[in-house]
């Protein structure tokens, strides 16, 4: 087994600091902008990357490869979503709601889990589960058909739309209505999987290419470079959101800016780990999953939000002063989530697919 890649790890944490800082914050601004344009693929690039790294595709039979990716992200997501649906149904029935409203609320997330629409940020794990799966099949099948998905894979979001919307009025003209909610999240969440298997194959390529870079300044001033690029782009291509299948108001732009944003991201990281010490983010990288398990789904993020608003005054612009504010409702929030890593990591490890009680972190 390969050692860990410490800049990977602290690019995996500054992106999970911009998911949460996302989810944080409520009102439009430049910040939220261009944190969106790659805060999720960087995760899909970053699981090609490793891919490519590790030589974990080509190196194992599909059974092997399954059997690692039930572990690792379809047990998570098995065993956090009883949890949430657990803990969503009490706190409604706890707010002394009539019990139509507590079973509507238990339902709905149930078929949300079910049909891997996911409980909040849940989603991403089916997306990136399905994913690689995709991705497996396509490392191993000729080459016209790795060119072809190269080209049209980039329409999987735009081809999902289409198709949501066609599913959406054909189900209410023939009277379906009680299945429509149901196909619309299959169909979703397949779009959301072929794009993540889009950009795993970016991040794998990109790797053969990266490792040649051996430079440490060089990597500094084409991440640097790249980084620039990606916030002025990112300005330009407004309202992306790949939860909701919103690719912002130029397709290409999404594309360019997920790879480019990631690019960025790790290339200054990997100059930055030899020179100062990032072991916060790389925690936080490292127990990623964990974090996009809990602090939605469980309702941190609104524990850290509503327990500053209620001490502090919260601006109701996304002005300077709002993104402040919010950066320290992200600092409650990572004290708060450490304090869950901490917990599930001795404790429960087999929560998220791990058979050893962790007693050092």
């Amino acid at each position: 087994m390969k050692e860990r890649i410490k800049y990977i790890d602290a690019a995996k944490g500054i992106g999970m600091l911009m998911i949460m800082l996302g989810h944080i914050t409520v009102y439009d601004n430049p910040v939220d902008t261009w944190m969106s344009s790659f805060k999720v693929s960087l995760f899909y690039i970053i699981s090609g990357f490793l891919m490519s790294y590790s030589g974990s595709v080509k190196g194992r039979n599909f059974k092997n490869f399954l059997s690692k990716l039930l572990n690792s992200l379809a047990l998570p997501y098995l065993t956090f979503s009883i949890i949430g649906i657990i803990f969503k149904t009490a706190c409604v029935l706890l707010k002394h709601q009539p019990m139509t409203e507590v079973f509507s609320v238990f339902w709905e997330y149930l078929m949300d889990c079910i049909f891997l629409k996911g409980i909040n940020s849940m989603w991403f794990i089916p997306s990136l589960f399905i994913g690689e799966i995709v991705f497996f099949w396509i490392v191993r099948s000729p080459k016209v058909i790795k060119i072809i998905y190269g080209i049209f894979g980039v329409f999987a979001i735009t081809l999902t739309n289409m198709l949501t919307g066609f599913t959406e009025n054909t189900i209410t003209a023939v009277s379906l209505s009680w299945i429509k909610e149901d196909v619309i999240r299959l169909i979703n969440a397949t779009g959301k999987s072929l794009c993540a298997a889009w950009f795993i194959g970016a991040g794998y390529i990109i790797y053969i290419f990266y490792k040649k870079i051996t430079e440490k300044n060089i990597k500094l001033a084409l991440g640097s470079i790249l980084s620039l690029i990606n916030i002025v782009l990112s300005q330009i291509n407004l309202d992306v959101d790949i939860n909701s299948l919103k690719e912002g108001t130029y397709t290409y732009l999404f594309y360019i800016c997920g790879i480019i944003g990631t690019l960025g991201a790790i290339m200054i990281l990997d100059y930055l780990s030899s020179y100062i010490n990032m072991d916060l983010i790389n925690y936080l990288g490292k127990n990623s999953l964990i974090i996009m398990c809990t602090h939605t789904v469980l309702g941190m993020r609104s524990v850290a939000y509503s327990g500053w608003s209620y001490v502090a005054y919260m601006p109701d612009t996304g002005n300077l002063e709002y993104i402040f504010k919010c950066l320290i409702v992200l600092i409650i929030l990572i004290f708060i989530e450490c304090g869950i890593i901490t917990f599930i990591n001795r404790y429960c490890p087999f929560l998220i697919g791990k058979s050893k009680i962790i007693t050092k972190e």
